[in-house]
């Protein structure tokens, strides 16, 4: 659409100028007026192309990283182990909590199938240029009484677990300069929390890939 506009009103402002020209009698300035007009069409019609080239070649690299992406977890992916998703923007990993941590714990589990995916990413991310934003997500189980003493909420606990996904991340090649831990709580369901099969969707780690301005 911005490419046929642009091509349009290039194309209008160089018949004007013509018919201007065919004219004869049309005075100077008129003319001068005429054609500043159609050399600033054509400056912003360059720019635009430009523009929509390096999307192109934005909108190709992100296709051909998530490509990458669906090879280096084609097993976890096949056995829906985990979630991966191409955004407008960006590419989302998701990682179910109960892969990483043991119930009520905030560190990962050494060990566990979810750090084992969390390093296969952290691998592909070492040669890339994404800022990475780890978001924890709960159920909307209160937190134990005795978990409560460190952690009060569902906040404080995905928090935290967002923090020991950043933190391995970072430990393993990621650039902790591009790398922000976040929490949503119980406040960003996937599904229903009246289920225990919903509840399980609903803990999970969010790994969202965008480009470095």
């Amino acid at each position: 659409m911005i490419r046929s506009s642009s091509s349009r009103l290039a194309a209008v402002l160089t018949l004007c100028a013509g018919l201007v020209l065919s004219m004869g009698c049309v005075k100077k300035s008129e003319y001068e007026a005429l054609q500043a007009r159609y050399n600033e069409a054509l400056a912003k019609q360059g720019t635009l192309t430009e523009t929509i080239a390096i999307q192109d070649e934005e909108i190709s690299a992100l296709e051909a990283d998530f490509d990458e992406l669906t090879e280096i977890f084609a097993e976890e992916l096949a056995n829906q182990e985990l979630q991966l998703e191409q955004l407008v923007d960006g590419i989302e990993v998701e990682i179910p909590s109960d892969v990483m941590y043991k119930s009520g714990a905030a560190a990962p589990t050494v060990g566990s199938d979810g750090l084992e995916y969390a390093k296969k990413l952290a691998e592909f991310l070492a040669d890339t240029d994404y800022f990475v934003s780890v978001v924890g997500h709960t159920d909307k189980q209160k937190v134990s009484r005795a978990l409560a003493k460190k952690y009060p909420t569902n906040w404080e606990l995905a928090g935290a677990r967002a923090a020991g996904a950043a933190r391995f991340l970072v430990a393993n090649g990621v650039d902790p300069t591009h790398v922000v831990a976040s929490s949503r709580g119980e406040f960003d369901p996937v599904a229903s929390n009246d289920t225990p099969e919903g509840r399980a969707k609903n803990r999970r780690i969010q790994i969202i890939l965008r480009s470095l301005p």
